[in-house]
This record gives structure tokens, sequence and C-alpha cells, in this order.
């Protein structure tokens, strides 16, 4: 016998005999059963195959300049799946990660992290359970958003195990936690997206609450400074939202204006898209990565933005702990046991091998108990826990299909006052007959008028730890030993506690609305909102430059509009890339004034010559374009003084803030005192110095300074300013993401911080954060016009050509048609893909 025959099976495959016996019996086995199955009936006769079953998903996806997808299917599972596989091909690796966040297995695949950051994220996911929550939800969805569910995971995971993992893109090239996610998987990342105004910034919190007991662990905890806990915001996330009505449009059709201002790295990055199911849904815009549907754009009938809400979307509470048992707290006349969950996760070691790790972390009746380094640690005699508005909120999805199938702004409304699964934004839209509206229907806690008075007491200095966490992070603290500070309870909210959609800020206007990230209160200048809890935001405080500007631009005659003070689409694309700021409208020439003449200014110890920059001032344009001279010195004069300032007067204006003229005020800069350094001198030595420190000449072009490093090696010149400067279009440096190094792009900011409010750096302002998805468009006659352009382009993948060839547009100012109808697809197609399978 020839030393390796070969043994034929009935499929025609061919077996080597010099196995062992065991692989020869379990061929075999397989053999006969394939035979039986699909190859021979009873009496050894071959038999036809099975048909194939067909295929549950067909989508097709057209790829228009700048990648972006129009996808088309015949029903909504189908078109998911093709936007699914879309997406998977432009963005892998950061859905992967975030998956493996929520599940928390990050340590298991990535080690502890820096500073035990990995491993507390692991630690603070499994407290919160998003798997169980999104296990127990998902029977409950509407059936038509369960298919979306399935549609998505199913484009997703046939991208993933079509492409070797050698041919994934960079940074997770062979990362062995890329794999297929399941449909559970998505709804519980989509929840956790819902919580970026609240558990999101505790996650790390929640890890470090190590109680103050013998034998309390602290292996796999966040180390001390590894984080902090900040309002997105804070962290340079905001937007601008118009939506022009009939009153003030050129053909009296609503238009709209999007400009979230969001980071340009991680999970909250957005991606562009057409979704299509003839008949059913036809809706252009943008979502959040691996959320199907559109967070912001347009369908045939209806427009639409959003803004961060300033609102709250969970309460912090004191606990006060019973004494020596600090893990029992007081609650009204009795004593009640923190909940204690021994958590146990999986940590790769640095060589290789996996160890558990096991914590034992707790929650009270509101949530999980948590630290906050520095400011709240858990002591003998108190603790911080929490409540959020979010954490049960399972219809982000509901709720985005339901407002891209609106066939009018009273079904757009209706949405709202239903579903009530908007999670942290406000809500600008227009629809065809110049009808535009107004909300902040995110959830709100619902609380007494009792408990709102005694947090407004305690926040404005009665009890310093309150007024510390309000001022220094913007949230709301209250006694949680006083059951009187527990939410209401509304009939017609989504949930417990929450305020219903009858009691949320709304407003319908045909002339505009519009938000920057301030309140609802002045949603219309001409109609300001008034009386609602301050948990959704303040009335009758000091606007931000920002909102001010944003108002000048809709407001002001022959400004932005034109001189018949109605706007066309390319009116709204220059108004908001002007550039213009608010504070340098207010005060350049003032401060030009003031300057003139004086040769040196002392700024702290050293004698600072003015001259140039007060020169550099006077010839400044006054604007943040790229090759404005002398903007980034203004930037620095703004930014000596703090946000309160710029807003409500302080010592830099002579006329305050004024709550009957609150777009006016304040302004005009104040009079030099009488004696001693005047402050405004001061402050632009200051400025000056800062860029010498920087390097920056101070009449140099803005672009030679701010720029993005999105391209490896190259500067790519960004224009527009910053918070302090009180420019609409909003670039800057922003911390708002949970994404590894291993999952996406980092920019990288400098060695020294030169300035933190204006992000000025020893390698000047880089930016990773700000305008993102900017969109003008307006309704016509038989369609829609629109422009937009996405900053940092619609790929994550460097090798892609959409990695960064939308930043090069953005830097240049250009902005590119919107291609939405058939006709113009087909036209412009650059490439399309037919998909299909189970």
């Amino acid at each position: 016998m020839h030393p390796n025959p070969t043994v034929s099976s009935p499929r025609g495959a061919s077996w080597k005999s010099g196995r062992s016996r065991w692989h020869l019996t379990l061929f075999a086995g397989v053999s006969l059963a394939l035979a039986t199955a699909c190859g021979e009936d009873d009496d050894g006769k071959p038999t036809p195959p099975a048909p194939e079953e067909p295929a549950k998903y067909e989508a097709t996806i057209r790829r228009t300049a700048h990648g972006i997808p129009h996808i088309i299917a015949d029903d909504l599972g189908s078109l998911s799946y093709g936007q699914g596989f879309a997406f998977a091909k432009d963005h892998v690796c950061i859905l992967s990660d975030q998956i493996l966040k929520v599940r928390g297995e990050r340590a298991r695949y990535l080690g502890a992290g820096p500073g035990n950051t990995y491993a507390g994220s692991d630690f603070g996911y499994r407290v919160l359970a998003l798997d169980k929550k999104a296990e127990a939800a998902f029977p409950k969805l509407p059936t038509d958003v369960q298919e979306m569910f399935n549609g998505y995971v199913a484009g997703f995971n046939r991208y993933v195990k079509e492409t070797p993992p050698d041919k994934l893109p960079a940074p997770c090239t062979n990362a062995p936690w890329v794999k297929p996610i399941s449909a559970v998987d998505l709804l519980a990342y989509d929840i956790s997206v819902g919580l970026a105004g609240s558990s999101y910034q505790l996650i790390l919190a929640i890890a470090a609450a190590t109680p103050p007991i013998p034998g309390a662990g602290s292996e796999g905890r966040p180390a001390p400074g590894s984080f902090k806990v900040e309002r997105p915001e804070w962290s340079s996330v905001g937007s601008n939202g118009w939506a022009i009505g009939a009153d003030r449009s050129a053909n009296g059709r609503g238009m709209v204006v999007a400009n979230p201002h969001f980071p340009w790295e991680g999970e909250l990055k957005l991606w562009e898209s057409q979704l299509t199911v003839p008949g059913q849904l036809n809706v252009y815009g943008v979502g959040l990565l691996g959320v199907p549907a559109v967070l912001i754009g347009f369908n045939e009938h209806v427009a639409w933005t959003h803004t961060f809400s300033s609102g709250q979307r969970m309460t912090l509470y004191g606990l006060q702990l019973v004494p020596g048992n600090p893990t029992r707290y007081k609650y009204g006349s009795e004593e009640r046991d923190m909940v204690a969950q021994d958590i146990t996760i999986l940590v790769k070691l640095p060589e290789g091998s996996l160890t558990h790790i096991t914590q034992r972390l707790y929650s009270s009746h509101y949530g999980p108990v948590i630290v906050i380094p520095g400011t709240a640690p858990w002591t003998q005699q108190s603790v911080l826990t929490y409540r959020d508005a979010n954490l049960d909120n399972t219809q982000l999805v509901s709720q985005f299909v339901g407002m891209n199938r609106a066939k009018s702004l009273e079904e757009f409304q209706n949405v709202y006052a239903n579903v009530q699964g908007i999670p942290w934004v406000n809500t600008m839209a227009a629809d065809r007959a110049g009808n535009v509206w107004y909300t902040d229907a995110t959830p709100t806690p619902n609380l007494s008028p009792i408990a709102i008075g005694t947090w407004r007491a305690a926040s404005a200095g009665a009890d310093p730890t309150t007024a510390a966490i309000w001022n220094s992070m913007g949230l709301v603290l209250l006694d949680g030993s006083n059951p009187e500070n527990e939410w209401r309870d509304a009939e017609g909210a989504r949930g417990p506690g929450l305020v219903p959609f009858s009691g949320v800020p709304k407003l319908a206007r045909r002339d505009f609305v519009f938000n920057a990230n301030d309140s609802y209160w002045l949603a219309n200048p001409n109609q300001p909102l008034t009386g609602f809890s301050p948990m959704h935001g303040l009335e009758n405080v000091g606007q931000t430059p920002r909102t001010r500007i944003n108002a000048k631009l809709l407001m002001e005659e022959n400004g932005a509009s034109g001189a018949d003070h109605k706007f066309t689409v390319a009116e709204l694309e220059n108004a908001i890339l002007s550039n213009r700021g608010m504070v340098s409208e207010l005060l350049k020439e003032q401060v030009v004034a003031r300057c003139t003449g004086v040769t040196t200014v002392q700024y702290n110890t050293t004698q600072i010559d003015i001259r140039a920059g007060c020169a550099a001032l006077t010839a400044w344009d006054g604007l943040f374009n790229a090759n404005s001279r002398g903007a980034a010195l203004f930037r620095e004069f703004s930014g000596h003084h703090t946000m309160g300032t710029l807003s409500n007067g302080g010592t830099l204006f002579a006329v305050p803030f004024n709550a009957a003229e609150p777009l006016a005020t304040p302004h005009t800069l104040a009079a030099a005192p009488a004696t001693g350094s005047d402050p405004v001198l001061l402050a632009l030595a200051a400025a000056v110095y800062r860029l010498q420190v920087a390097g920056i000449p101070v009449d140099a072009p803005l672009g030679e300074s701010q720029y993005s490093t999105r391209v490896d090696g190259k500067k790519i010149p960004i224009h527009g300013g910053g918070s302090y400067d009180g420019t609409a279009n909003i670039v800057s440096w922003g911390t708002l993401k949970s994404t590894t190094p291993d999952s996406d792009y980092s920019a990288v900011r400098g060695n020294t911080v030169i300035n933190s409010r204006t992000n000025l750096t020893d390698q000047g302002y880089v930016i990773n954060n700000g305008s993102s998805f900017i969109m003008a468009m307006g309704f016509t006659e038989t369609g829609v016009e629109g422009r937009a352009v996405l900053t940092y382009s619609e790929s994550s993948d460097k090798s892609s050509p959409y990695y960064a060839d939308q930043t090069e547009l953005f830097s240049n100012k250009q902005w590119r048609n919107i291609i939405f109808t058939e006709e113009a697809i087909n036209a412009a197609k650059v490439e399309e893909t037919k998909i299909s399978g189970n």
C-alpha cells in the first residue's frame, strides 16, 4: 500500500490516512452525517441537496464622494444590515472596543490599564449591569426596532467574519477582541450612550468607592489622579442649533443649521449616511457610532438638530453614615444597609497570563456609591451615591426611528410625547411649511419645590460641599438622608421620578428657535420660557458669549440674513462659519484704545513690552479665520478672565449682566482704576507673555498655531474660536471619550499646557474637538437644498481615502452638496455594494 493513501468522501474531499484512528472516525462520522442529511436517501441513492435558505437581509450600499453611504433596502431589518456592514468598514475598531467596555471585559484583553483605568471601567460597568437591562428590555422593544438591531449586528458581524484579523484596520489589527456581537450587546451599548450626560462620567468613581473598613481591597481600583468628574460640556462638548421658520426664510419654508460641537475622536463621533426603505423611510444625516438610525438630519417632511442640554440627568446624594458602620446609612427616622455586590473580573498580566480580581462594591437605594477624588471621599461619617435618569432609558433607538419616520412636525412631536427616549439634548426642528419647534425633553429628575429650594440655598453657599460640587462640576448634590429629596412620580412620565413631557420646556414659532448650550430660557428671546425647574437649566442668568453671538447672527438687522432679514442656505453657511467673536465685538476697539501709547506692563515679576501686541490687535480683522492675524492674542486676553466674568460682567465690564437685557449685557470695558495696575493692561500683558512662552508671534495667522494632527506628520490649519472667544464655530481640545489607544486615533496635545481655558500648549492650539457635522439646509418647493461637511471625515481607518479628506475641506471653509435624491445618488456614486445574508 502507498504510505499515504487517501480516502475520498462522497463530496469529493480527500483526507490523509496517516492521521490517528480518532481523526478517521471523526471524519467518517461527519461524512456519513453529510451523506444522510443532504447526499443519499435511506437506500443509498443520491438525493437532491436541500434548497438553500433564502437570504433574510438584502441591501444596496452606494457611496458618493467622501465615502458617504446611501443605503437602500426593502425593509428595516435589511436596511440596518446594510448600515451595520457599511459602518463596520469605517469604525470596526471603535465599536468593538465599546462593546468590550460595556461587557466589563477590557482588562481581560488589554490589562489593568494606566492607573488601573481599564480594570476600574470593568468594575464600574459590571455594577451598572447594562447587559442585564438590555436582555430584559429587548423583547419589549417594538418589533421593527428589534429587527433593526438584529439586522445591524448581522451586517457588522458579516464584516468581522469576512475580514481576516491581519486585514483589520489599525489600531485593532489582529486584536482578539474584535469579534461578532449580539443584538443584546448592541442594545446594552446604546443604553450606555444615553448615559453620556450622567453615569458615563462616574464609571471610575464607582470603581474607586472603597469603604473605610479593614480588609477593603484596592487591587484593580483606579489610582488617585487617574480620573476626574465633570459635565460633558465642561469637556468642550456643546453645539449650536438653529431652526428657521417661514417668517425668516427667503422662500417661506423651514430651514435648519446643525453645528454640534463633539469629539473628533472616540465613540462620540458622528457617522453620516442616508437610510431608505421606499415608502416607509428616507432620512439623511448623522448618527452616533453603533446606534442604528439618524440622530441629526432630515427627511422629506421635517429637519432637526440637537444641542447638549444644560439640565440635570442625575442627582448626587450625600449619605449620613451610622457611627461605627460606614456601609449603613440614615434615611429619615430609620437606618438602611447598603447593598453589597462582589464582582470578579479577569485581568491580563504583563506576561500575558490571566488572573481574577474580586472587589466588593456598594449601592444605596438611589444607586451606586461613588468617590470623587479630592472632593468627596468615603469617610466614617459620609459618602456620595447617585440616581441616574437615563439608566433605564432603553428607548434611544425607538426615539430616533420615530423621528426619522415622521411625516409631519406633529408626528415628530408625538414621538417626544409618547416614546420619551431622547437622552441628553435640546431639539430644534423645522418642517416644510415653515413651522419651527424647540424642546428640552431630556429625562429630568422631578423634585419637590421644597427639595429645590433647599438645594438652591445650599448651592448658593449655605452648604460648602454642595456649593463646591455645583461650582466645580455643575452637579446637583442633595441630602440623601432626607426623604423629601426623593424624585417624585408623575403621570405621563417615561419612568418613575421623571418630569413628564407635559412639563418640559417647549416652544413653537414661525420665525426661529435656537440653542447654544445655555438653558431653554432664550430659545427665542422674543418669547422667553420661564417657570421651569432649575433641573432643566437656569433662567435669568448671564448668557455665554457664544449664546450671544448666535442670537446676534440670527437677529441683527442688515447682518447675516441680509437686507431682507430672510435667510438663504448660502447665508446660513456664511453665518455659522463667519468666525465672528462676541467678546472682540464688545471690547476690541476699547482694548486697543486702552493699550495705545503704553510701552511696558509689569506682569508678575516681569516687564512685558506690549507695543507689538497692541499693534497686532489694532490691525486684527476681529475674526477667527485661519488667516486672521492677532486672533490668538485676543483669545489669550479673553481667556485671562473666567467664563463667569465674560457672562456676567465681573471687573471686566462697566455694565454688568441685566436679566431685563440678557443679550445686550454685560457690555463696555470697565474704566481703568484711579490708582494701581490696570487689570485690562495686565490681561493683555499676560496674553503677550503666554504667546511668547508658546513661541507664537503676536501677529501670526491663527492657522499657523491652531491645527489638526489628524494626518500623521502634517498640520492641517483649522479656523474657528473657543468658548472664551464667543464664536459660533467652536474648535478646541476635549477629553470626553472612553476609547483606548488600541481602538482609535488620538491627537497629541503638547507637553505643557500654558492656558487650559484657551487650550494653549507648547505646541500651539491642537484641535481634537468642536464643530463636527456642520449642515445648512432648507426645504424647497419640490425637495431639499443642503450643504454639509463632517470635519473629521467619515472613516477612522487611517488607510482609507475618507480618513481626513473632509478635514481638508473644513480647513478651507469648503462645503459639499448633500446628495439626497435617487437620481443624484446614481449620478454621483463612486462605489456600489449589494449584500445579502442571514
